[in-house]
């Protein structure tokens, strides 16, 4: 079991490789930037506590769900770039 359980951990750690953690939510919820690759710069949701899908943060899901840049998402809610359906209760 200790092998599955690794194995498990490092695919799980090469899902968010080249991010880290630019704001945590609690309860396994985190908003991640991406550093390096063609998404560099971006902000994603992660939300795999739940739902196991990392998603991009946007100002318009409805129109291809670009990833905000850092700067837009400066002075924003990460809760608030969501598709509908994501935000709090």
């Amino acid at each position: 079991m200790s092998g599955w359980n690794t194995e498990h951990w490092d695919f799980n750690e090469r899902k968010t490789a080249g991010s880290f953690v630019a704001k945590e939510h609690g309860c396994g919820f985190a908003t991640l930037l991406v550093i390096t690759g063609p998404f560099a710069g971006t902000l994603w949701w992660d939300g795999r506590a739940t739902s196991d899908l990392i998603i991009p943060l946007s100002l318009d899901h409805t129109g291809g769900a670009r990833p905000v840049t850092f700067g837009e998402w400066l002075g924003r809610d990460s809760w608030d770039l969501l598709p509908p359906g994501w935000g709090r209760a």
